[in-house]
């Protein structure tokens, strides 16, 4: 187990200024739903993975890797599209496959494991995104479209702020071959899979949003026991607390719509604020934020929040079940 300091709160880490600048996201995103739909969102969503992605050096390696990064990402989105909540047993490969890759990644340092996070809650975004969209091409189209907004934004700040470092490289095949049969890899290929069942379950029983059981799963399941039943328990906690209080919130509110904003507003700005205190009070306003947007767009808030328990719930166990096979596997390892 850990030291137990995962627990606690951290008030010196407050981030006001990440707040505000998540409300006005959160503003800008709403703007753009209602008048583009799911692909003005997709491409929003393109430009911000995108622009997280991009890492220093020279203005020609990043426009490459930006390249990269959008061309795996706009056929990820046809894959992940195609399959969508129609095919879950082919969606859930195709996780399993992008989450193997992403872990081998992980291991090569923070610009390749932000990459391949992004790419990860990209796909399973893309599959949830699906039903908005006629044509699988459309997602592709999309995230390329906000690959080459972020590479126009990209040069202009690298053209005023050029340097020569050569940057990150993508990750080549011969490093995820070589990791074939390692400990890496045999961790790589249970999170996969864990990943795959948590997609594959999350079609069938929560449709709408399948993405509350995979990002579970890719939050709370590391290599080390201890810090997957540390996270998970704080995943758990805040998820449950979040229902609560947004619950209880819209009791005290009522039928107060500018109330109900102000509060959904206010849990964005908590959210990133209060993001680095302590894992449980993130995921609290993050599930409170979920279950205001849910109100203010006309659907069940109760029902949607208890959806996202369970989604949490699932994704948490189906981590706690794959870090019981990874132990399990080193300890038969090791008596071998």
């Amino acid at each position: 187990m850990t030291d137990g300091s995962i627990y606690k709160l951290d008030w010196s880490r407050v981030n006001l200024r990440g707040g505000v600048v998540t409300v006005v996201v959160i503003v800008a995103v709403a703007v753009v739903l209602v008048f583009f739909g799911t692909l003005g969102i997709a491409v929003g969503l393109a430009t911000l993975f995108v622009m997280i992605a991009d890492t220093p050096g020279s203005l020609r390696s990043r426009l490459i890797a930006v390249l990269t990064f959008s061309f795996i990402g706009a056929l990820l989105a046809f894959g992940g599209a195609w399959t969508g909540s129609e095919k879950p047993l082919l969606a859930s490969l195709l996780m399993a496959a992008v989450v193997y890759l992403a872990t081998i990644a992980a291991a090569r340092g923070k610009p390749a494991a932000v990459r391949w996070l992004l790419l990860s809650i990209w796909v399973v975004m893309v599959i949830s995104l699906s039903s908005g969209v006629e044509r699988p091409a459309e997602l592709s189209l999309a995230f390329l479209g906000g690959g080459l907004l972020a590479g126009i934004g990209i040069s202009v700040l690298g053209w005023l702020a050029d340097d020569d470092e050569e940057g990150d490289r993508p990750l080549p095949m011969s490093v995820v071959l070589a990791e074939i049969g390692t400990p890496l890899g045999r961790f790589a290929l249970i999170r996969g899979l864990a990943a795959g069942v948590a997609t594959y379950l999350g079609v069938l029983l929560f449709p709408d949003f399948p993405v509350w059981v995979v990002i579970a799963v890719l939050i709370v399941l590391r290599e080390e026991r201890g810090a997957t039943i540390d996270i998970g328990v704080l995943r758990t906690l805040g998820t449950l607390l979040g229902v609560a209080v947004a619950s209880g919130v819209l009791l005290v509110l009522g039928e107060d719509e500018l109330a109900v904003i102000a509060a959904f507003l206010f849990s964005g700005f908590a959210m990133i604020a209060f993001q680095k205190v302590n894992y449980a009070v993130f995921s609290l306003f993050l599930t409170a934020l979920l279950v205001f947007a849910l109100h203010v767009s006309g659907e069940d808030a109760l029902e949607g929040g208890i959806a996202r328990l369970l989604a949490t719930l699932l994704g948490v166990a189906i981590a706690f079940g794959g870090i019981l096979v990874t132990t399990s596997g080193r300890s038969s390892t090791q008596s071998s």
